[in-house]
Protein backbone atom coordinates (compact mmCIF):
# COMPACT_ATOMS: atom_id res chain seq x y z
CA UNK A 1 0.00 0.00 0.00
CA UNK A 2 1.24 3.46 -0.92
CA UNK A 3 2.53 5.90 1.69
CA UNK A 4 2.10 9.64 1.72
CA UNK A 5 3.87 12.82 2.72
CA UNK A 6 1.88 15.66 4.27
CA UNK A 7 2.58 19.24 5.26
CA UNK A 8 2.25 20.36 8.88
CA UNK A 9 2.96 24.02 9.72
CA UNK A 10 4.99 24.41 6.54
CA UNK A 11 7.09 21.31 7.19
CA UNK A 12 6.84 18.22 4.99
CA UNK A 13 6.44 15.10 7.13
CA UNK A 14 6.22 11.40 6.32
CA UNK A 15 5.85 9.09 4.67
CA UNK A 16 2.82 7.70 6.55
CA UNK A 17 0.30 4.97 5.79
CA UNK A 18 -3.40 5.60 5.01
CA UNK A 19 -4.24 4.43 8.54
CA UNK A 20 -1.87 7.01 10.00
CA UNK A 21 -3.42 9.67 7.76
CA UNK A 22 -6.82 8.79 9.19
CA UNK A 23 -5.50 9.24 12.72
CA UNK A 24 -4.14 12.66 11.73
CA UNK A 25 -7.59 13.62 10.46
CA UNK A 26 -9.23 12.47 13.68
CA UNK A 27 -6.67 14.48 15.66
CA UNK A 28 -7.47 17.59 13.58
CA UNK A 29 -3.93 17.79 12.21
CA UNK A 30 -5.30 17.26 8.69
CA UNK A 31 -8.70 17.42 7.03
CA UNK A 32 -10.18 16.17 3.77
CA UNK A 33 -8.96 19.26 1.93
CA UNK A 34 -5.36 18.85 3.11
CA UNK A 35 -2.85 18.11 0.35
CA UNK A 36 -0.69 15.01 0.48
CA UNK A 37 1.91 13.57 -1.88
CA UNK A 38 2.26 9.89 -2.63
CA UNK A 39 5.80 8.64 -2.06
CA UNK A 40 5.96 7.43 -5.67
CA UNK A 41 4.65 10.66 -7.22
CA UNK A 42 5.81 14.30 -7.03
CA UNK A 43 2.24 15.62 -7.27
CA UNK A 44 0.39 17.12 -4.28
CA UNK A 45 -3.33 16.32 -4.22
CA UNK A 46 -6.18 16.81 -1.78
CA UNK A 47 -7.04 13.74 0.30
CA UNK A 48 -10.62 13.77 -1.02
CA UNK A 49 -9.29 13.57 -4.61
CA UNK A 50 -7.29 10.36 -4.08
CA UNK A 51 -9.51 7.31 -4.79
CA UNK A 52 -7.28 4.90 -2.85
CA UNK A 53 -7.52 6.97 0.34
CA UNK A 54 -11.26 7.57 0.01
CA UNK A 55 -11.85 3.86 -0.51
CA UNK A 56 -9.72 3.02 2.54
CA UNK A 57 -11.67 5.49 4.70
CA UNK A 58 -15.07 4.24 3.57
CA UNK A 59 -14.08 0.66 4.36
CA UNK A 60 -12.83 1.54 7.86
CA UNK A 61 -14.90 1.38 11.05
CA UNK A 62 -14.43 5.09 11.74
CA UNK A 63 -16.87 7.53 10.17
CA UNK A 64 -15.22 10.35 8.28
CA UNK A 65 -17.92 12.41 6.63
CA UNK A 66 -18.38 15.50 4.55
CA UNK A 67 -20.35 18.01 6.59
CA UNK A 68 -21.75 19.40 3.33
CA UNK A 69 -23.25 16.00 2.49
CA UNK A 70 -24.86 15.62 5.92
CA UNK A 71 -26.11 19.19 5.85
CA UNK A 72 -28.01 18.50 2.63
CA UNK A 73 -29.96 15.74 4.41
CA UNK A 74 -31.58 18.28 6.75
CA UNK A 75 -33.34 20.03 3.88
CA UNK A 76 -32.44 23.41 5.38
CA UNK A 77 -30.74 26.05 3.27
CA UNK A 78 -27.26 27.05 4.39
CA UNK A 79 -28.32 30.58 5.31
CA UNK A 80 -31.04 29.22 7.61
CA UNK A 81 -28.96 26.59 9.40
CA UNK A 82 -29.10 27.31 13.14
CA UNK A 83 -26.04 28.35 15.08
CA UNK A 84 -25.14 25.52 17.43
CA UNK A 85 -27.95 23.34 18.83
CA UNK A 86 -30.89 25.72 18.91
CA UNK A 87 -33.78 24.24 20.92
CA UNK A 88 -36.32 25.85 23.27
CA UNK A 89 -35.04 25.97 26.88
CA UNK A 90 -38.24 24.25 28.02
CA UNK A 91 -37.53 21.30 25.71
CA UNK A 92 -33.97 21.05 26.99
CA UNK A 93 -35.18 21.04 30.59
CA UNK A 94 -38.02 18.56 30.25
CA UNK A 95 -36.21 16.25 27.84
CA UNK A 96 -33.21 16.19 30.19
CA UNK A 97 -35.44 15.15 33.09
CA UNK A 98 -37.46 12.68 31.04
CA UNK A 99 -34.44 11.03 29.40
CA UNK A 100 -32.60 10.75 32.71
CA UNK A 101 -29.77 12.92 31.38
CA UNK A 102 -29.29 11.30 27.97
CA UNK A 103 -30.68 14.35 26.16
CA UNK A 104 -27.88 16.38 27.72
CA UNK A 105 -25.35 14.06 26.09
CA UNK A 106 -27.18 14.61 22.80
CA UNK A 107 -27.04 18.37 23.46
CA UNK A 108 -23.28 18.39 24.07
CA UNK A 109 -22.70 16.16 21.02
CA UNK A 110 -24.74 18.45 18.75
CA UNK A 111 -22.82 21.54 19.88
CA UNK A 112 -19.48 19.71 19.62
CA UNK A 113 -20.44 18.69 16.11
CA UNK A 114 -21.29 22.25 15.09
CA UNK A 115 -17.95 23.49 16.40
CA UNK A 116 -16.05 20.69 14.69
CA UNK A 117 -17.63 21.06 11.27
CA UNK A 118 -18.50 24.76 11.12
CA UNK A 119 -15.74 26.35 13.15
CA UNK A 120 -12.80 24.00 12.69
CA UNK A 121 -13.68 22.66 9.23
CA UNK A 122 -12.96 19.14 10.39
CA UNK A 123 -14.47 16.19 8.56
CA UNK A 124 -14.23 13.45 11.16
CA UNK A 125 -17.16 12.61 13.39
CA UNK A 126 -15.55 10.66 16.19
CA UNK A 127 -17.24 12.21 19.24
CA UNK A 128 -16.10 9.60 21.76
CA UNK A 129 -12.51 10.53 21.03
CA UNK A 130 -13.23 13.83 22.80
CA UNK A 131 -15.92 12.64 25.20
CA UNK A 132 -13.43 10.94 27.53
CA UNK A 133 -11.52 14.20 27.98
CA UNK A 134 -13.33 16.39 30.56
CA UNK A 135 -11.29 19.44 29.56
CA UNK A 136 -12.42 19.04 25.94
CA UNK A 137 -16.06 18.82 27.03
CA UNK A 138 -15.83 21.88 29.26
CA UNK A 139 -14.10 23.77 26.46
CA UNK A 140 -17.26 23.40 24.37
CA UNK A 141 -19.01 25.68 26.86
CA UNK A 142 -16.24 28.27 26.54
CA UNK A 143 -16.25 28.18 22.75
CA UNK A 144 -20.00 28.77 22.67
CA UNK A 145 -19.64 31.80 24.97
CA UNK A 146 -16.87 33.26 22.81
CA UNK A 147 -18.28 32.49 19.36
CA UNK A 148 -18.19 35.73 17.35
CA UNK A 149 -21.10 34.89 15.08
CA UNK A 150 -23.30 33.91 18.02
CA UNK A 151 -22.32 36.67 20.45
CA UNK A 152 -21.84 40.22 19.16
CA UNK A 153 -20.64 41.51 22.55
CA UNK A 154 -18.43 39.61 25.02
CA UNK A 155 -20.51 37.30 27.20
CA UNK A 156 -20.65 37.99 30.93
CA UNK A 157 -19.62 34.39 31.55
CA UNK A 158 -17.44 31.93 29.71
CA UNK A 159 -19.63 29.10 31.07
CA UNK A 160 -16.57 27.10 32.15
CA UNK A 161 -18.03 26.78 35.65
CA UNK A 162 -21.29 25.56 34.12
CA UNK A 163 -19.35 22.92 32.24
CA UNK A 164 -17.53 21.60 35.29
CA UNK A 165 -20.68 21.60 37.43
CA UNK A 166 -22.55 19.79 34.68
CA UNK A 167 -19.88 17.09 34.55
CA UNK A 168 -19.96 16.71 38.34
CA UNK A 169 -23.74 16.31 38.40
CA UNK A 170 -23.55 13.87 35.50
CA UNK A 171 -21.04 11.75 37.43
CA UNK A 172 -23.22 11.94 40.54
CA UNK A 173 -26.13 10.67 38.47
CA UNK A 174 -24.07 7.66 37.38
CA UNK A 175 -22.82 7.11 40.93
CA UNK A 176 -26.43 7.01 42.08
CA UNK A 177 -26.95 3.71 40.22
CA UNK A 178 -23.96 2.12 41.98
CA UNK A 179 -25.07 3.38 45.40
CA UNK A 180 -28.61 2.06 44.93
CA UNK A 181 -27.33 -1.30 43.71
CA UNK A 182 -24.89 -1.94 46.55
CA UNK A 183 -25.84 0.29 49.50
CA UNK A 184 -29.65 0.44 49.23
CA UNK A 185 -30.15 3.97 50.61
CA UNK A 186 -33.48 5.03 52.18
CA UNK A 187 -36.23 5.46 49.59
CA UNK A 188 -36.96 9.14 50.27
CA UNK A 189 -33.24 9.97 50.18
CA UNK A 190 -32.85 8.19 46.85
CA UNK A 191 -35.84 10.02 45.34
CA UNK A 192 -34.68 13.41 46.62
CA UNK A 193 -31.07 13.03 45.49
CA UNK A 194 -32.08 11.66 42.07
CA UNK A 195 -34.46 14.54 41.33
CA UNK A 196 -32.11 17.22 42.69
CA UNK A 197 -29.16 15.99 40.62
CA UNK A 198 -31.30 15.64 37.48
CA UNK A 199 -32.65 19.18 37.81
CA UNK A 200 -29.25 20.65 38.73
CA UNK A 201 -27.48 19.13 35.72
CA UNK A 202 -30.14 20.50 33.36
CA UNK A 203 -29.99 23.95 34.98
CA UNK A 204 -26.25 24.09 34.22
CA UNK A 205 -27.09 24.02 30.51
CA UNK A 206 -29.97 26.51 30.49
CA UNK A 207 -27.86 29.74 30.54
CA UNK A 208 -25.82 28.40 27.63
CA UNK A 209 -28.98 27.46 25.74
CA UNK A 210 -30.48 30.91 26.30
CA UNK A 211 -27.34 32.47 24.81
CA UNK A 212 -27.65 30.19 21.78
CA UNK A 213 -31.35 31.08 21.44
CA UNK A 214 -30.63 34.82 21.60
CA UNK A 215 -27.93 34.58 18.93
CA UNK A 216 -30.17 32.60 16.59
CA UNK A 217 -33.12 34.93 17.13
CA UNK A 218 -30.94 37.92 16.29
CA UNK A 219 -29.70 36.15 13.15
CA UNK A 220 -33.24 35.21 12.13
CA UNK A 221 -32.61 31.46 12.31
CA UNK A 222 -35.08 28.81 13.43
CA UNK A 223 -34.80 25.89 15.79
CA UNK A 224 -32.67 22.83 15.05
CA UNK A 225 -34.58 19.86 13.59
CA UNK A 226 -35.24 16.87 15.81
CA UNK A 227 -32.60 14.27 15.05
CA UNK A 228 -32.23 10.60 15.87
CA UNK A 229 -30.76 11.52 19.26
CA UNK A 230 -34.02 13.23 20.24
CA UNK A 231 -36.06 10.06 19.71
CA UNK A 232 -33.37 7.83 21.20
CA UNK A 233 -33.52 9.99 24.34
CA UNK A 234 -37.29 9.49 24.53
CA UNK A 235 -36.93 5.72 24.24
CA UNK A 236 -34.14 5.68 26.82
CA UNK A 237 -36.27 7.83 29.13
CA UNK A 238 -39.22 5.45 28.92
CA UNK A 239 -37.02 2.47 29.76
CA UNK A 240 -35.07 4.26 32.51
CA UNK A 241 -38.07 5.64 34.33
CA UNK A 242 -39.90 2.31 34.04
CA UNK A 243 -37.02 0.62 35.85
CA UNK A 244 -36.51 3.41 38.40
CA UNK A 245 -40.20 3.88 39.22
CA UNK A 246 -40.56 0.12 39.45
CA UNK A 247 -37.78 0.07 42.03
CA UNK A 248 -39.28 2.94 44.00
CA UNK A 249 -42.76 1.39 44.02
CA UNK A 250 -41.33 -1.96 45.07
CA UNK A 251 -39.41 -0.30 47.92
CA UNK A 252 -42.56 1.58 48.97
CA UNK A 253 -44.52 -1.67 49.23
CA UNK A 254 -41.76 -3.20 51.33
CA UNK A 255 -41.97 -0.26 53.72
CA UNK A 256 -45.70 -0.71 54.09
Amino acid sequence: MAKYFYSDEGKTTGPVSPKELMSLILDDVLDMDSSVMESRSPQWRKIRDIPELMRFMKESDVRILDWAEERDLTGIEDAQLPLFFNVPPSRLLWMSLFSFGLYEIYWIWANWRFLRFNRRNSTSSYFWRSAWNPFALVDIFRQIAEDRELVSAPSQSDFVLNGWLWLIFLLLLQARHIVVLFLHPPLLLDIAVTLIVLIASALCLLPVQKLINAGNEKAGKGFSPKGLGHYAAILWGLLSWAVILGGWISALFRLS
